[in-house]
């Protein structure tokens, strides 16, 4: 086994095996010798098996491990075997694994000091935290080569900060992308879309709307059904009203030879073993899957891309089933792991290998067609550069709500700063309470964005009774007082790839009461945010970090390091904030007791 060791400002490369990662990430550093990394506290090891590689490290008793991107478990990670393959997660849970992006990447925090390891690697990787072996955090990548970062720093924050230099900056996100925006599957016809924003706007803001897969002819991107109505007239309807429209798109092309898209493409699809075109079932029925890792596949879909917004004014792209995904039995599984693609030199790999890079590089080249906003639902390391990121197809639930925040705080300090879910919840019935509750645990997600399912119940706030209507507008409203303060997290996020949504940890990371704390999140550095979670509760128990902290409703200020009861309806508090006088009239005519 050969092992190649390189030092750069605090980041350790490792190679095994001379492995050439599809990712390339920036570092230029010198070489060193490879047993620097034996002689680190951790005590790295990695061991070549006949079924790959195992990089194994020390799991100290009070370490704590954090990150692994989107993971449906608590901020800790420790205790948890949990696999890197993106996959279709409909109506997932607490404990479902994998679901749909992969970042194989933790930060752990050892005797009050912080390191990430980064894993650039694309197939399906296994993260163990101590459940194998108690006192060992394994690793385990089913191929005879890899690359490995470790980064050291002296908190968390300088971690992601690094984490962000090698996989790249996020992408700058428009000021509407982070307003309130609502979806369905599917609104429909076109007249009735506009009727529904109409409807909206009486008691909200609207950013944008998105539309799902019954927009197209037979599910054929790029094609209207003529039943829908007439795009354009939508599209200037829509924009009359400054509202934007986004358009999903799926990665499978029907095998029509009068299709265009497909005609043109020819050449720019996966194979099978035999050098054919690789076919598959989704939505319109037999489809080819466009080969991303190819330049000239990315090309001809940039085209595509460029050719659909241009001609109808769309606004954004919505990249869905991406991880990829086919049907089998009408359930989405992932692509067939013998497929194969070509990458730029010649050079044939087997899906299975680089699986979880194709919605990276499919991103890449819908965002190199020009697309100021992309929503995708799955990722791998450095999605960042090209879209936000919401957490698929959760249940309409009071355990699923809860989960959405450790599952998306763990994603933003994977260095994916824009993320949400869908308000309400996916698949399932979702009560009056429940999606009131749901949009004030979401009021400060960068994306905020209402969707249901075929055959769910209506989330619309007009539709729902007074008392569950004024909870969800003062949300909304506050979330429009500190529009301003999330402006300048996303230009924080976008200059030096923070999180705009944070676990406690990440500012707090020598208080050890953080690391279990599920159901508050940091917005930025200086606003704690404790959403009410439990059906039927009024008040909840809030932990507070040492320090200074003022309750904007109560107008009070308290000191932290302890744990209080709050009886506010959306308990919120804030340490010294650029902007906080006018953050705070906006917020005092937000009245509590009321439709406000």
């Amino acid at each position: 086994m050969k092992v190649e060791v390189f030092l750069s400002k605090g980041i350790t490369k490792i190679n095994v095996n001379d492995y050439k990662p599809l990712m390339k990430m920036n570092f230029n550093g010198k070489k060193a010798d490879p047993k620097f990394i034996k002689m680190r506290e951790e005590k790295i090891n990695i061991d070549e098996t006949s079924e790959g590689i195992i990089l194994s490290k020390d799991l100290g008793v009070k370490e704590h491990v954090i990150g692994l991107g989107e993971k449906a478990f608590g901020t800790e990670r420790r205790r948890t075997r949990t696999v890197m393959y993106n996959t279709d997660s409909f109506g997932y849970g607490y404990g479902t694994d994998p679901l749909y992006v992969s970042i194989p990447f933790f930060i752990s925090v050892r005797d009050g000091l912080p390191s990430g390891l980064l894993v650039n690697n694309a197939s399906s990787i296994v993260f163990d935290i101590g459940v194998e072996d108690y006192g060992k955090i394994k690793i385990e990548i089913p191929e005879n080569g890899s690359e490995f970062y470790i980064i050291d720093g002296k908190t968390i924050e300088e971690i992601v900060e690094k984490l962000s230099f090698l996989t790249g900056k996020p992408f700058k996100i428009p000021g509407w992308a982070l307003g309130h925006m609502i979806s369905r599957y599917s609104y429909f016809p076109s007249e009735k879309i506009i009727k529904v924003v109409d409807e909206y706007r009486k008691f909200l803001p609207v950013e944008a709307v998105f539309l799902d897969v019954d927009y197209m002819d037979r599910y054929k991107n790029f094609t209207w059904s003529e039943s829908f109505g007439k795009p354009e007239k939508l599209l200037k309807e829509m924009h009359k009203r400054n509202v934007k429209v986004i358009t999903i798109v799926d990665p499978s092309i029907p095998v029509n030879q009068k299709y265009g898209p497909f005609m043109r493409g020819l050449g720019n699809y996966c194979d099978d073993e035999n050098g054919n075109i690789y076919i598959d079932s989704m939505w319109p029925g037999r489809c080819a899957f466009p080969d991303f890792l190819n330049q000239k596949a990315r090309a001809w879909w940039s085209d595509e891309i460029k050719r659909w917004i241009k001609k109808y004014r769309i606004d954004g792209i919505w990249l869905d089933m991406n991880e990829p995904t086919r049907l089998v039995d009408e359930k989405g599984v992932p692509l067939d792991p013998d497929a194969i693609h070509t990458k730029d030199d010649g050079t044939r790999v087997k899906h299975s290998l680089i699986h979880n890079a194709y919605p990276l590089f499919e991103a890449k080249a819908t965002y190199d067609a020009g697309v100021k906003f992309i929503l995708s639902r799955s990722g791998f390391i450095g999605i960042q550069r090209y879209a936000a990121i919401w957490s698929g197809d959760s249940v309409s639930s009071w355990e699923d709500m809860r989960l959405q925040i450790p599952l998306l705080t763990g994603l933003s300090i994977s260095g994916v700063p824009y993320v949400g879910c869908d308000i309400g919840g996916f698949s399932g019935h979702s009560d009056a309470e429940l999606i009131a509750r749901y949009y004030q645990m979401a009021a400060f997600f960068p994306i905020m964005r209402n969707h249901k399912i075929k055959g769910g119940n209506d989330q619309e706030i007009y539709v729902l009774p007074d008392k569950f209507r004024g909870m969800i507008q003062r949300a909304v409203r506050m979330r429009y007082a500190f529009m301003p303060y999330l402006k300048e997290l996303a230009k924080e996020a976008h200059g030096k790839g923070h999180p705009m949504i944070r676990p406690l940890c990440y500012e707090f990371q020598g208080d050890e009461n953080t690391y279990m704390i599920d159901d508050e999140y940091m917005v930025g550095k200086d606003v704690l945010y404790a959403p009410i979670v439990e059906k039927g509760r009024t008040s909840r128990d809030v932990y507070l970090p040492k320090g200074k902290w003022y309750d904007p409703w109560k107008k009070e200020s308290m000191e932290g390091g302890k744990w209080i009861t709050s009886d506010n309806e959306m308990p919120l508090f804030i340490r010294s904030l650029k902007g906080k006088e006018r953050i705070l009239e906006a917020l005092s005519e937000i009245r509590l007791d009321s439709n406000s």
